[in-house]
Formats: C-alpha cells, structure tokens, sequence
C-alpha cells in the first residue's frame, strides 16, 4: 500500500499539526469570567447580614455598610477586620464553617437565576466562548450555588481564593482562571458586582462589565468597569456592554 509520502510516525506528525493550529486559534479564543457572589446570584444582602451575625460572637458590632463596603474580600481578610489582628488559621476555618452556615440557611430560600444569566450562559456556549467563575467564596458555598443553580457544567474553569496567594484587589484569581482557560486576559470579559473584583479584573488587564446587583452605578464608575448593565438581561438589547462584547468577542452575543 502506497503512504504518499507519510511515514509510519503519522500519528506524531498529525498531533503536531493539531498543536500547531491550537496555537493560530489561540488568539482569536474569547472568554467571559464570572464572579459568583452578587453576579451568578443576587445574594450580597444575605451575606452582609450573616457577617453581621457572626461578628457579634467576637464583641463586634457591625453595621451593614462595615460589610458592603468590603464586598469581594474572602474570610480570611474579614476576620482581620472583625479581630482587628492576623487570624489564626482555625479562626479561618470556623468562620468558613459558621459564617458560610449562617449565610446559607438566610439565603437558601432565594437561591434563583439572576434575571438573563441563563440566557447568556447558553448564548456563550452557542457561540464558543469559554466561561470560568473567579471567586473568594470557599468550597462549600460553591457548590451551594453552582450546583443548587444547576449551572456548573457551564463552567470550563472554577477558580476559588485557595488557588491563589492574594485576594481580590489583587488580579491573581483573574489571571489564574484566564490560564485555566488557556484565553489570554485582553480576550476576557469580567463581569463582577463588587469594587475590589473590578479593581482586580482592571488590574488583570480585562474589560469589566458591572453589575448593579450590590452597589449603584454612581458608585461602581469611579473605578473604571468598561460598562455598566443592571442586570444580564441588558445585554440583550443594544447598550456599551453589548458594544464592549461585540468589540472583544469579534461579534455580539446572540442572546434568544
């Protein structure tokens, strides 16, 4: 039988050209990175209460801006505000137990779709954009939401605050769920509720689509988000975060 040319090492010679085209498509891959608390679900008010809650164990009498106003941070960094010193690493680990309890039994009942989510998880899978989550939620909470929602098979990535060394301001869990993705970050769109997470996608170098569900606008602009929407079900309709899609993603977003 004739080979045309082709040696036995075919196998490796075709794997090299797959490699090779992975790496021309590579550019032109996009991917959206979702924050979870406050973007995948309207849950801020619920964890601001159940902070308030479990500081009062510590002799600290919280108000709800003390918490909205550090909205992004993971438990660790609230527990040094709480103690007002480093926490142990037990101290972490019970707020991780006790808080996040707290917090899901206040919020279980609500547990829904954020109004146009699913329409534009399904849009991205429609049209190959890879979708990852960047969160400082621990692990229990994670499933609690993305399995509660049905929503974790959506997901290429899940990267939470265990991955990397520094939280949200800190672009690292941006730039960790990118590589996880294999996107590069300028072909990535954030989309994040809280001030820290904008700081931290600006930071990674990807535009930033916020979302009103825990600050208004007037005080999401000063930090710099590329648009602004209310909720995901904006973007189905022309407005700057469907034009900011359009320009990264090479064509919008075809949202049914």
């Amino acid at each position: 039988m004739r080979n045309f040319g082709i040696s036995p090492s075919c196998g490796i010679y075709f794997e090299h050209l797959l490699f090779r085209r992975a790496l021309l498509n590579y550019p032109r891959m996009k991917a959206f990175i979702f924050d979870m608390d406050g973007v995948l679900c309207a849950n801020s008010d619920f964890h601001v209460e159940a902070w308030v809650v479990y500081a009062r164990q510590f002799g600290k009498a919280l108000v709800a801006d003390d918490v909205r106003s550090r909205l992004g941070w993971n438990n660790r960094d609230y527990m040094r505000f709480i103690l007002e010193r480093e926490p142990t690493d037990e101290e972490v680990r019970h707020s991780i137990d006790g808080k996040e309890a707290v917090y899901r039994e206040l919020y279980a009942p609500h547990l829904a779709h954020p109004a146009g989510l699913v329409a534009v998880l399904d849009a991205a899978a429609r049209d190959g954009i890879l979708c990852g989550v960047a969160t400082s939620a621990p692990d229990e909470n994670i499933r609690f939401t993305l399995d509660g929602l049905n929503i974790r098979h959506y997901f290429s990535a899940i990267v939470d605050a265990t991955q990397v060394k520094q939280s949200k301001p800190d672009p690292a869990i941006y730039l960790k769920a990118a590589e996880c993705l294999g996107v590069p970050p300028a072909q990535c769109i954030v989309f994040e509720d809280a001030i820290a997470g904008i700081q931290s996608g600006n930071a990674a170098g990807m535009p930033v689509i916020a979302i009103t569900s825990s600050y208004p606008a007037e005080i999401l602009a000063p930090h710099n988000p590329a648009a602004i929407i209310e909720s995901f079900a904006d973007l189905a309709g022309p407005c700057p975060a469907t034009d900011l899609i359009t320009r990264v993603c090479g064509k919008p977003l075809d949202i049914f």
